[in-house]
């Protein structure tokens, strides 16, 4: 379909599967940006390897420069963002700009750029030393989060009950970010939850609000999503005004949009967002509900192709999607076999296995723990649920 056209992928670990299964389907060319020291499953899959630091924006910069891009696209993974954006920028390609990609990855300038666009979210303070923190504890109400400006996931995130934790929390952020201040922020204890959304010539197709389970380990870790959200409809509309909203304070335009949030008292708060589809099966789960080729929208757009054509296939009825992860919560190990005795199901769209014979299995703690993976789709959520319950009692690991 568009042969030739020439995609440079960042990243070629599980998560980006999905993104050069389709681009092959398109008959793109494809070109793996990654580094040479790890397994990586998607390189029997690339068409071509160009090895590079991906969160090293200069690097990249360079690596490009004789590569002769079409286009340039990533997902799942926050580590190449602003690399993709500065090629972007650089070499006049469809996608996000450097300063919405940088503001992406500092929860502070996020943050203010909230405040400037009226975003709900958590009200926050900028810290660089415990005078300034417990002048921000003044005007904040106990419990806090100290955070961390520049850290994924649950890294340099600390909740504190007393102001005790607080400068505990604080000093051990400090250990571990790059830069010379923190942030803290009131604590929104609710119901937290997700959204996926599409940007294009600054026109917001769709604003998807999807449900998350969590594992507890030493923090509560994301193990799988769905579709749809169970909430009253003011709470659709709400989250689809906010998340709009933070799309325009953070000028994303031209990308997948990941967003995480919560619910209080029948309000939406925006947690933070970034330009680039979610992780763990969300994109399988935006296919699922709206019935489109979401990867191929992705990479079609990438290459300054029309995302449009695949979203005017979307069904006119949504439908239910459940994705988890399969893990071991009990032992670790080494692994003997998988046996699986699913038989099979069209209403099973994927039953995904990462690891082989003789690898390690860690007792779950965070998603590098993953065993592997499971998609199912149904009419309803709870439909769905039972399904994915019989899978897993169909799928016995052994360890040695």
């Amino acid at each position: 379909m568009y042969d030739n056209k020439r995609l440079l992928i960042l990243g070629a670990g599980r998560g980006q599967l999905g993104l050069y299964k389709a681009a092959k389907e398109l008959g793109i060319h494809t070109i793996a940006g990654t580094m040479p020291n790890a397994h990586k499953p998607c390189l029997n899959l690339a068409d071509e390897i160009s090895y590079m630091d991906i969160s090293n924006p200069d690097e990249v910069e360079q690596k490009v420069k004789d590569l002769n891009l079409d286009g340039a696209a990533t997902c799942c993974l926050d580590t190449g963002i602003v690399s993709l954006a500065r090629i972007c920028d650089k070499e006049n390609l469809v996608g996000l700009n450097e300063e919405a990609a940088i503001m992406c990855g500092d929860k502070y300038k996020m943050k203010e750029a909230f405040k400037k666009y009226n975003v709900n979210t958590a009200r926050h303070f900028v810290v660089r030393n415990e005078n300034e923190l417990k002048n921000a504890l003044e005007n904040l109400k106990l419990p806090v989060i100290v955070k961390a400006t520049d850290l994924q996931g649950s890294k340099g995130i600390y909740i504190a009950k007393k102001e005790e934790e607080a400068i505990d929390g604080f000093n051990e952020t400090m250990n571990l970010t790059k830069r010379d201040y923190c942030i803290v922020e009131e604590f929104i204890e609710g119901y937290e939850f997700g959204a996926q959304a599409f940007v294009y010539k600054n026109d917001v197709l769709f604003v998807m609000p999807h449900g998350d389970e969590t594992y507890m380990s030493h923090t509560a870790v994301p193990v799988g999503h769905y579709v749809p959200l169970d909430v009253k409809d003011d709470i659709i509309e709400k989250t689809k005004t906010e998340v709009k909203k933070a799309i325009k304070a953070l000028g994303l335009n031209n990308c997948a949009v990941n967003v995480d949030m919560i619910l209080k008292d029948n309000e939406v708060y925006i947690i933070e967002l970034t330009g680039r589809v979610g992780a763990n099966c969300l994109p399988e789960l935006v296919e699922i509900n709206y019935g489109i080729e979401y990867y191929k929208m992705i990479a079609s757009m990438a290459i300054s192709e029309n995302p449009l054509v695949f979203w005017s296939q979307k069904s006119k009825e949504n439908k239910a999607g459940l994705a988890r992860m399969i893990i071991e919560t009990e032992k670790s190990g080494i692994l003997k076999e998988i046996l699986n005795s699913n038989a099979k199901d069209d209403d099973i769209v994927e039953i995904t296995f990462f690891k082989e014979e003789n690898d390690e299995i860690k007792k779950f703690e965070n998603s590098n723990d993953c065993i592997g993976q499971i998609i199912v789709k149904e009419e309803t959520l709870d439909k769905c649920k039972d399904k994915l319950d019989v899978i897993i009692n169909n799928i016995n690991i052994i360890l040695k």
